[in-house]
Formats: C-alpha cells, sequence, structure tokens
C-alpha cells in the first residue's frame, strides 16, 4: 500500500446491510478505475469472528477480527436491524481507541446505536435511519438528531443507510481528490445526481404525497409531526382547511377510515417502534404517544397487532431474518 493510500475498514455485525457495505467499497473500487490510481484501500472487520451473514443471507468472512485489525484511516459501523441491541464492551473500547489516534469514525444505517454508547456522539449531530429515529432520541435525549441523508461532524460522520452510503462516499471522494474525480466515478456505477447530505431521508408520508386533496396531506402531516402530543381532531380539522364534515368523506374514500382511527394508529406504529427498539417501561410509552392508561394503550395496542406490549417486547428483542426454506 503506497504511503498516502487512506485506508477504510468497514466493521460488520451479523445481519449488516449488504446494499450500502458493497455501495462504498464499489465507490473506492471504481475511483482507482477512473483514476488508475489507488487513493483508497479497504478491508472488512468482524467484531467477534471472521464470520458474519448480511441481512440478505449473503455469507461473509471477513478480512481481520477487531485484535488483528490494522491500522486505519477510518472505520464504518456497519449493523442493520438489530443494531439497537448491540452492546459489546470490546467494540466500545476498540472505537473509543481509534477516537484517540485521529481515526474518522463513521456508521451507516442503525451504526449510530453503537457511536452512540461509545460517547462518539455527545455534543456532536448525527443521523440514522428513519425508522429508528424516534426511539434514538428517546434512549439518547442528548444527542442532536437530524432526518438529513448524512452528516459531517468533525471527525465523525453519519449515514442513514440505503443508497444514502453512495452519495455519502461520493462526497468522500470530492473532498479528498476533487468533484471531478467523484463525477467520474457517479458516471461510471450510472449514478447522475449525486444528493448533498442535507437532502432528507424519505419521510414516513411519502405515500401520502400523491394524494391530491391538500386538505388531506395537511391533517396527515399534522398528525405525523404530534404523535407525541396529540391534537384533538377539531384543531386538525380547523388547520387542515377542511371542515370536520369534510374531512371525514375525505378519509373515508382515501383510506375507508376514519381521521380519529387513522391518527391513533400513526401513535400506536410509534408506540410499537419504542417498545421494540427500546427499555423504556410501557406505561411511560402510553403517556409518551398521548394515551390516558395504560390499559387503555394495551387494548388499542392489542386490538391492532394482534398481542400486547409486553408479548411484542418479548418477542421482538431481536429481529430474525427468516432461514433458508431446503
Amino acid at each position: 500500500m503506497r504511503p498516502d493510500t487512506r485506508r477504510f475498514g468497514f466493521l460488520l455485525f451479523d445481519d449488516y446491510p449488504a446494499l450500502p457495505v458493497s455501495a462504498m467499497m464499489d465507490v473506492l473500487r471504481d475511483t482507482a478505475y477512473v483514476t488508475g490510481r489507488y487513493d483508497y484501500d479497504w478491508c472488512t472487520i468482524g467484531s467477534g469472528t471472521n464470520a458474519v451473514t448480511a441481512m440478505n443471507r449473503l455469507q461473509t468472512v471477513t478480512d481481520f477480527t477487531l485484535e488483528t485489525a490494522p491500522p486505519l484511516d477510518a472505520v464504518v459501523v456497519c449493523s442493520g436491524l438489530n443494531g439497537h441491541l448491540i452492546k459489546d464492551a470490546n467494540v466500545v473500547a476498540w472505537l473509543r481507541r481509534l477516537s484517540t489516534r485521529n481515526v474518522s469514525i463513521g456508521a451507516v444505517a442503525t451504526g449510530p446505536w453503537l457511536l452512540a454508547r461509545a460517547g462518539l456522539l455527545d455534543n456532536r449531530r448525527c443521523t440514522l435511519h428513519w425508522e429508528d429515529s424516534h426511539a434514538f432520541s428517546e434512549t439518547f435525549p442528548l444527542i442532536d438528531i437530524v432526518q438529513d441523508l448524512y452528516v459531517f461532524d468533525g471527525p465523525i460522520f453519519t449515514c442513514s443507510g440505503g443508497t444514502g452510503a453512495i452519495d455519502l462516499f461520493l462526497h468522500i471522494v470530492a473532498r479528498d481528490l476533487g468533484p471531478e474525480v467523484s463525477t467520474a466515478v457517479g458516471r461510471q456505477i450510472m449514478y447522475s445526481s449525486v444528493r448533498d447530505g442535507t437532502v432528507a431521508q424519505p419521510s414516513i408520508d411519502s405515500p401520502y404525497k400523491m394524494i391530491r386533496q391538500r386538505a388531506v396531506r395537511k391533517a396527515l402531516k399534522l398528525m405525523q409531526d404530534n404523535v407525541e402530543q396529540p391534537l384533538a381532531i377539531s384543531e386538525i380539522t380547523d388547520r387542515s382547511g377542511a371542515s370536520q364534515k369534510q374531512l371525514q368523506r375525505y378519509f373515508k374514500v382515501y383510506f375507508g377510515s376514519t381521521p380519529q382511527l387513522m391518527y391513533r394508529e400513526m401513535r400506536l406504529d410509534h408506540a410499537r417502534t419504542l417498545v421494540r427498539l427500546t427499555d423504556i417501561a410501557i406505561w411511560e410509552i402510553a403517556m409518551i404517544t398521548g394515551f390516558s392508561t395504560t390499559s387503555y394503550f394495551s387494548k388499542c395496542y392489542r386490538d391492532l397487532f394482534s398481542l400486547s406490549p409486553a408479548e411484542e417486547r418479548r418477542r421482538a428483542s431481536r429481529f430474525d431474518v427468516a432461514p433458508v426454506e431446503r
């Protein structure tokens, strides 16, 4: 490896998302292709053993483990559905040691959970996959979390995952080697519209953006923005610009439901994320999502999801990928 080559280490955990990990490596590889130089080197690292299985069941044998990893210029924590459960003290200590050696440390998808537990996000801005954002905020209320595609804050960088990892690494190439090289790499991988980090992640209201009725879209946005401090339906109706009768009719046409039921389901969906991804007490989740009593919350939860919050928590301590049928 040349002395000026920058080496990235990709720390892989079971159920890591293959798409962003492969995308980041491919950007580095195609940078060499378009420049004819090896400005980057990269390797994979396992947290315990060399055997790691991706979320799509891809079997991976990593190049190194924590104990054998070579000197690195940057490390990227790559975790998927179970990122909120990773509390490995050895990994935390390893990341903290790297942070004292001027190593850039990043994370994609749910990887920021581990950076937060290592104390590396204290007094910093970060992002992570939208599905985890509410639970993450409840667990680490002092960390400034945003819904951006990716964020750089000093030597720490975070990314929401998915195709956002392509934009992140094309940005890194542009910063290191110039926009001409980054553009050439984007063209090579058929990626013509590189997004800035401040572009917002696809939001939960994306499916509703095609609804033609402006009052319905506005009502849904008000509901989504106020799942933890619910508004009265009358206030939502007034602020949507429709009468209560009109809004009831619109919701019946579009969803076969009522504004009241839709709003309650949104709050229960939010509650389900907190039940699955945090250790917050059930009674507290009920309060957070605007239910007057725990018993009423549990009844509504069971009616929608066919099991109680306590049963959900016991079953969902880990999201398992379905095994291959043979």
